[in-house]
């Protein structure tokens, strides 16, 4: 059985290098560029695991963690930040809003 792997990032590069390296894997990715997308696909879909940029546009990526921590459906999904290796990343807001992990772009 597949799993599902929610991607929120405004990146066009990050989307295509994430769909390249998932290519040969049983895992379906779902895209959002937004915020506010993510979240209401992840409550429609109830992804395996999210991976949330931390600066997306609108609602950001501590604020896509904190929702779908918040509901009791998606509570136990994975969720991953990202952030570029030039960006800010704040490991105390991370924890507080229940992320369980992070990565820095670009990755392989």
């Amino acid at each position: 059985m597949p799993r599902t792997l929610l991607l929120a990032d405004d990146s066009q590069v990050i989307h295509g290098l994430v769909e390249r390296g998932l290519a040969d894997q049983d895992i379906i990715l779902i895209a959002s560029r937004d915020g506010s997308d993510a979240i209401e696909i992840a409550r429609s879909l109830r992804p395996d695991i999210v991976l949330a940029d931390v600066n997306l546009p609108g609602i950001n990526g501590y604020e896509v963690c904190e929702a779908l921590k918040q509901s009791p459906e998606l509570r136990g999904v994975p969720i991953v930040l990202m952030t570029g290796a030039f960006d800010p990343y704040d490991p105390a807001k991370a924890r507080a809003v229940g992320a369980d992990d992070h990565i820095t772009k670009p990755f392989e």
